[in-house]
């Protein structure tokens, strides 16, 4: 799949809201898919700040129970971005949850730190796989929920069966466009946008991501939009 990589330039100022503090030891996201299947492994994908070396926990489970299924640790020794996969030939199919929590080493559940995230996926039959791999739409939206002057990148995995327009708006807590970016795709693929200090080109205050799929003419939607909330900080 392709990847296309490209600068951005906000020059517009946003309402301004109170900065978030920030903690030793946070979970910024996890990136889950929300489909699986054909026997491809789930990938876990985690951005997180930790105060120390770390264990991270990712637990596997099921949506209804909350009962364990699997469960993978990494240690960490600093801040960034981890993944870890997860084998799904096993699994029935069905709606299950991720959970990812952060431990001190050689901890457990009782002894963690920080915040704890999860996000829900679903296990399709090999017929329901079948027919999402067929359907032009956003499949997915990579993006912190809190965002300082660091740099960071705006990541839309997207599946289209003929050429089509990325269209990703950035407005603010008003509802006021700060920005639109239109990019002609030709095929299935990953869009990265990386950006560096957006609070120091918009501002603190809460914004959000709405990206959609346009036919080839830019004029007419395809498929559902993906909006995509989070919080800019500093100062």
């Amino acid at each position: 799949m392709k990847r296309f990589i490209f600068s951005f330039l906000v020059w517009v100022s946003a309402t301004s809201c109170g900065a978030l503090a920030e903690s030793g030891d946070f979970i910024n996201r996890i990136d889950v898919p929300n489909f699986v299947g054909g026997n491809e492994p789930l990938r876990v994908d985690v951005d997180l700040k930790v105060a120390k070396t770390r264990d991270v926990y990712f637990v596997l489970q099921y949506f209804d129970t909350w009962k364990k299924i699997k469960e993978k640790t990494a240690r960490v020794t600093s801040s960034g971005k981890y993944h870890v996969n997860f084998e799904t030939d096993d699994i029935d199919p069905g709606k299950y949850r991720v959970v990812v929590y952060v431990t001190p080493r050689d901890q457990n559940w009782n002894h963690r730190v920080g915040n704890e995230v999860n996000a829900n996926f679903s296990v399709l039959t090999e017929s329901a796989w079948n027919e999402h791999l067929s359907t032009e739409e956003i499949s997915e939206v990579r993006w912190p929920r809190r965002v300082s002057t660091e740099k960071e990148v705006l990541g839309v995995r997207y599946r289209i069966n003929t050429p089509k327009v990325l269209s990703l708006d950035l407005v603010n807590g008003n509802g006021d466009l700060v920005s639109n970016i239109r990019y002609p795709v030709a095929e299935s693929g990953d869009f990265a946008l990386p950006i560096d200090d957006l609070f120091g080109k918009v501002g603190p205050g809460r914004f959000t991501w709405k990206v959609l799929l346009l036919a080839e003419d830019g004029e007419s939607a395809v498929g559902d939009e993906v909006v995509y909330h989070f919080t800019v900080y500093g100062g």
